[in-house]
């Protein structure tokens, strides 16, 4: 159930770079793209349907459609991730998923879809609550309400992930293994020489071994599942995961695959997710209209009880909320292949060998398909508004290789942002202390400094 349609507001453009009408790259706007790599990009990225840097060996940036459909879809096969891209990822995902490919993939994809059905993500409500609820009795005794909401929406996903896929060892330290996993995707973050100029068969090497974070988060994955498949159902994400099975062939996850698809699922997982949470909820506590939307489509739809499976297919507002705010930061902010043939894209040649560049970030503001494409608008995702085609937004990726978890993510992220709403009012920062960052995904530079005032009950 949507709520009305207000008057129209004074439009609000949150902070954020783009390029000024007429302005051109050059030196300057280059250099900058080495703190952010959506900063300094020219008008081109935004407008043209594809673009190289006029510096030899820069990749070639792809904005058109059905370029993008080429290369992600209907010619995958031919723009692989490349290298450089499986030497950061390898030691987070093992052989799974991500990585994994041909009949391999195929098999691991169709079986790991049985467990995460839109459907089946709606009836995991009651986890994100728990959570949610769980952060607000902590931020109770914070002196003052001062948070990091950046901070603090980390900590809900990662209890999402604890509560949904790693719940019924009674022994398991949740503590240690969040503390493993902080220690471990640090490490992975951290970029190194070595995949530059090191051969694949050393990071071969090196993924199994990578450090100890990582045998340490294997070995309370793997004992986990032997407990669990020994266990009674608990309806949490593991207990899907287990019970997945390729419809085609049946086979389903040994151990092995399921501890490495785990351990990616939880470091790609929350962290995108909580990004996604941190800037939604700094449009809402900086724009009133949209709170109050938010507010009153939640008391018709929800009343005085939680958020429950039944509610989510009627918080219409929230998901177009949720669908602007990554529209605006898409965590996801650039996806980037390599041609594995000699071939021509909107014009351009590229070489065997050469990126390709899908710059998300830019398309989702690209003005022949957004109007007024800088200013925070929920209601173009309304039934009413146009509704953009499979390249033209693209928080998730797109292809066969779009995020798995995307049901997962947008019911936990629409569920989180209500449930908040309804027993807090946030300050936001200041706008000079609100920027996006480029990182594994576009972080709040500053983190996102809020004060929680809590509402009467």
């Amino acid at each position: 159930m949507a709520s009305e349609t207000p008057p129209p507001a004074t439009p609000f453009r949150p902070p954020a770079p783009y390029p000024a009408p007429g302005q051109r790259a050059g030196l300057l706007h280059g250099l900058k793209t080495l703190r952010s790599q959506i900063e300094g990009l020219p008008p081109d990225v935004f407008e043209a349907d594809a673009w190289r840097p006029p510096l030899p060996g820069m990749p070639l940036f792809v904005m058109l459609p059905d370029a993008i459909q080429r290369i992600v879809l209907t010619e995958a096969d031919q723009f692989p991730f490349g290298a450089l891209f499986e030497r950061i990822m390898r030691p987070v995902w093992g052989k799974g998923l991500l990585l994994s490919k041909g009949s391999d993939w195929r098999t691991q994809r169709r079986a790991a879809a049985q467990a995460f059905r839109a459907a089946d993500m709606a009836a995991l409500a009651p986890f994100f609550v728990t959570a949610t609820e769980r952060a607000l009795s902590r931020w109770r005794q914070v002196p003052g309400g001062q948070i990091d909401a950046f901070d603090e929406m980390k900590r809900i996903t990662f209890d999402v992930i604890l509560d949904t896929m790693l719940s019924g060892a009674e022994t398991f330290d949740r503590e240690g293994f969040r503390r493993q996993v902080k220690a471990f995707f640090a490490d992975v973050n951290r970029m190194r020489l070595s995949y530059f100029l090191r051969p694949d068969a050393y990071h071969e090497r090196r993924s199994s071994v990578v450090s100890r974070h990582r045998a340490g988060l294997e070995a309370s994955l793997r004992d986990l599942i032997r407990l669990r498949r020994m266990s009674a159902s608990r309806g949490d994400l593991l207990d899907l995961l287990m019970a997945a099975r390729d419809p085609e062939t049946g086979d389903g996850f040994s151990d092995e695959l399921l501890a490495d698809n785990l351990l990616g699922f939880i470091l790609a997982g929350h962290e995108t997710t909580a990004v996604a949470l941190t800037w939604t909820l700094y449009l809402v506590s900086a724009h009133a209209p949209t709170r109050e939307r938010l507010r009153a489509e939640a008391e018709a739809v929800i009343g005085d009880s939680d958020v429950s499976p039944a509610h989510l297919p009627r918080l219409g507002f929230a998901r177009q909320v949720v669908s602007e705010a990554l529209r605006l930061y898409p965590p996801a902010f650039l996806l980037t292949r390599i041609s594995a043939r000699d071939t021509e894209i909107c014009g351009h040649r590229v070489r065997a060998g050469e990126r390709v560049n899908i710059p998300v970030y830019a398309i989702h503001r690209r003005p022949s398909v957004w109007s007024n494409p800088h200013v925070f608008d929920p209601d173009r995702f309304s039934a009413q508004g146009r509704q953009p085609g499979r390249f033209e937004y693209m928080p998730f990726g797109g292809g066969p290789r779009i995020c798995i978890g995307a049901a997962l993510a947008m019911a936990e992220a629409v569920t989180v942002i209500v449930t908040l709403l309804r027993a807090a009012d946030f300050t936001p920062p200041s706008p000079d202390r609100v920027w996006p960052q480029t990182g594994l995904a576009l972080y709040p530079r500053h983190g996102m400094s809020m004060t929680v005032r809590f509402r009467p009950r």
